[in-house]
């Protein structure tokens, strides 16, 4: 996934806490019936993308917009 106008740090997934030095990031790999918790500061306004970089993915949905005001 990859979000666009912001980094974040993934903080677990499906429940486990990630220790990996926890580097900022703008995409994550998530596989399938897995959730993925990640942290971000909501500090730069506009419309954002949320969208699957597989492109069979996006067309098929997996995407979204956020707004930040």
């Amino acid at each position: 996934m990859h979000v666009h106008g912001h980094h974040f740090r993934v903080m677990s997934r499906s429940g486990s806490t990630i220790d990996e030095g926890r580097p900022w990031r703008d995409t994550f790999l998530i596989g399938p019936e897995q959730t993925t918790e990640i942290a971000f500061v909501v500090d730069n306004p506009g419309k954002w993308l949320l969208h699957c970089h597989m492109l069979e993915h996006a067309a098929a949905g997996m995407n979204t917009w956020f707004t930040v005001g």
